[in-house]
């Protein structure tokens, strides 16, 4: 009998902190991940090859001397 190593519950993801590009012509936000799986640098719906980092919506404070 074969033992199956056990299976998480919840698949790990590769990119937690959800790093996402956006094209510039259409709009459609893309991961890293699907643009990894590409063999170019360009928007999978449009083809269109400008691409920008989305950034996050988070507020980063620096106290001022």
């Amino acid at each position: 009998m074969q033992e199956n190593p056990p299976q998480e519950a919840v698949p790990r993801q590769r990119n937690p902190g959800g790093l996402f590009y956006e094209c510039i012509n259409c709009g459609s936000k893309i991961s890293a991940d699907q643009l990894a799986m590409t063999p170019e640098i360009k928007c999978p719906f449009c083809g269109y090859r400008i691409l920008r980092k989305v950034r996050p919506p988070i507020v980063k404070h620096v106290k001022a001397r």
